[in-house]
């Protein structure tokens, strides 16, 4: 027995002895060292869009993860993290899951990826391990440094945003527990007298290549409450690109409101049209709100809409930028969650029970007519066992010779059931 059945069978032979526990304590509780450990099986049922140049029959994917993630309290102002994880995943073809699954490219903004193939048969097998977290903390009443792989989230967003910089998820993306960790130093300075205002600085480092720091990210931010506002302000280098944006939420009455607006200077690579006309300066922009309407439970209720200058203004109609290496590096690393440049989502979310949750959300390009309409079902069985129901719709114009002519026409039909164990 070899291949994913095998690999199946031994990551759940290894999780049922991989307890949660904690490993040690002092007696007077200062230091604490403590493992966790997480299997996740996703299974996928994808029928391709209608291209009338290529015969695709309906494929299949199937992508398992076994994640090892060990704290350490080191003291009253010191602790750490190691996270460690398996992915194994084998698919009928190349490209299946793409949006839904996390990513298998490699990991943007590493000093060294540290992620390792042990069987690369892609696509029908593919197994990989990395070391997604390591960093120490330092805490004190004025500081919260953070030194190592980490995650790096910003933005205020629920589908999209403007500002999130570092490893952003894809709007559709299912499993969004764990964002990938990037190599940085992260200092977030406090006036404990004045908890209203907050400032970070954000150090994130590429990779090194001939001896050299091949790209880096220095980051400002500058934090402020007033009332029901909430708003950040940001400046510093992104890779290649200078970058300024902010982010605001407010809370009107019972509703939520929040925007993003971010501009990038770029040297024009990659880039597909730019501000007025230039692609030396690129602007991203996102606004939505929430509202909770009381029924059952509560149904939560998300409108974003979402522009992205990074995006191609006619799709389909430039091939030549979609074969562009230097755009598709920016895709990758997610300088736009969106193929195109304009993109609506509206999302619906409801507890029934204590157990269940459902969900519905509809993605739309107001330019081209593509949209996906999106479904979830959660069930928590235990607290150990969660399980998944999820599918999307996409519709739109279809691709031709492989060729994207809209945002979403593209994307299969998928039915996706997943199974997440925690211990």
């Amino acid at each position: 027995m070899r291949g994913p059945a095998a690999l199946a069978l031994a990551i759940l032979l290894t999780t049922t002895t991989a307890h949660a526990r904690d490993l040690f304590e002092s007696d007077d509780g200062e230091f604490r060292l403590v493992l966790r450990s997480s299997l996740k099986g996703s299974w996928l049922l994808a029928f391709p869009a209608d291209d009338p140049t290529i015969d695709e029959e309906p494929g299949g994917a199937a992508l398992f993860r076994l994640r090892f993630e060990l704290g350490a309290r080191l003291g009253e102002y010191l602790s750490a993290q190691v996270a460690y994880e398996h992915r194994a995943l084998a698919a009928s073809s190349t490209g299946i899951g793409f949006g839904l699954l996390p990513s298998a490219a490699t990991p943007p903004f590493r000093l060294a990826a540290l992620d390792w193939a042990i069987v690369d048969d892609a696509p029908s097998y593919a197994h990989r391990h990395e070391l997604d977290r390591a960093f120490v903390s330092v805490h004190l009443p004025f500081l919260e440094l953070t030194v190592g792989r980490q995650a790096i989230g910003l933005g205020r967003g629920v589908m999209f945003s403007a500002v999130d910089l570092f490893a952003p998820f894809a709007p559709a993306e299912i499993d969004r527990e764990w964002r990938r960790g990037v190599d940085a130093v992260h200092a977030e300075l406090r006036i404990p007298e004045i908890s209203t205002l907050s400032g970070d600085l954000i150090a994130v480092f590429g990779s090194v290549e001939n001896g050299e720091l091949e790209s880096w990210s220095l980051i400002g931010r500058l934090r402020a409450t007033v009332g029901d506002v909430d708003g950040e302000l940001l400046v510093g280098r992104r890779g290649e690109d200078t970058f300024v944006g902010g982010a605001l939420s407010a809370t009107i009455g019972d509703a939520e409101a929040h925007g993003e607006l971010a501009f990038f200077g770029t040297d024009g690579r990659g880039v597909d049209g730019g501000l007025a006309g230039t692609r030396g300066v690129v602007m991203k922009a996102l606004i939505g709100g929430s509202y909770v309407i009381d029924v059952w439970r509560g149904l939560r209720v998300a409108l974003e809409y979402h522009y992205s200058g990074f995006g191609i203004e006619d799709i389909g109609a430039r091939p030549d930028i979609l074969a562009d290496p230097a755009f598709q590096a920016r895709f990758l690393r997610g300088d736009s969650q969106i193929l195109g440049r304009h993109a609506i989502a509206l999302a619906l979310n409801t507890e029934l029970t204590d157990e269940l949750a459902v969900g519905t959300s509809w993605l739309q390009s107001p330019v081209d007519g593509s949209g996906m309409v999106l479904t979830s079902f959660t069930w928590i069985a235990s607290d150990m066992l969660t399980l998944l129901l999820n599918g999307s719709v996409p519709f739109g114009t279809a691709p031709i010779a492989g060729i994207p002519q809209s945002e979403w026409g593209s994307s299969a039909i998928t039915v996706f059931l997943g199974a997440r164990i925690y211990d």
